[in-house]
């Protein structure tokens, strides 16, 4: 059985995909952080949200946000088979979905005041985390170049995430 308190974070320092040791304030270790709170906000969304297509979609985002994380942990070096990179259909999936999405929604031209309802809010919540999260990995981007389609996803994943917001 894996152990979750090891102790070895004590002294402000982790492993990343069983590497050498870096500080917690890496900027690799935070933006896999905010990747993880991208998807742990999306857990809260789905959960809110009472469309079945809206979760189904959900989910399926959670588990490219995860696929993500192990690229970007890894620097791109593939530690397990069974996770492949996000490709570019994956990004193309995303904005199909939202193209269908847009079309159902009355999306307004000006600014919108999150809080209609809970289940947007919390979607308006996990849009400006996956923004965060872009932020950091574009940064990462300039110092160690990544799969050019993590970029492509996070940005289409913010857009269709308001987009689900107004939705919603």
């Amino acid at each position: 059985m894996m152990r979750i308190t090891t102790k070895r974070g004590d002294n402000g320092k982790t492993q990343i995909c069983k590497g050498k040791s870096v500080p917690k304030y890496d900027l690799k270790v935070r933006a896999v952080g905010i990747l993880d709170e991208s998807i742990s906000f999306l857990g809260l969304a789905k959960a809110k949200t009472k469309d079945t297509a809206t979760r189904k979609t959900i989910d399926s985002i959670q588990r490219d946000l995860f696929r993500i994380i192990s690229e970007v942990a890894s620097g791109g070096k593939r530690k397990s088979a069974s996770l492949k990179p996000v490709r570019g259909e994956d990004v193309n999936q995303l904005e199909n979905i939202g193209n269908i999405m847009e079309r159902n929604a009355r999306v307004p031209s000006g600014f919108i005041v999150p809080g209609v309802n809970e289940q947007s809010a919390v979607l308006h919540i996990a849009r400006t985390v996956v923004r965060r999260a872009e932020c950091l990995v574009t940064e990462l981007n300039k110092k160690k170049k990544l799969n050019p389609c993590i970029l492509a996803y996070l940005n289409r994943l913010s857009d269709l995430l308001f987009i689900m917001a107004v939705y919603e």
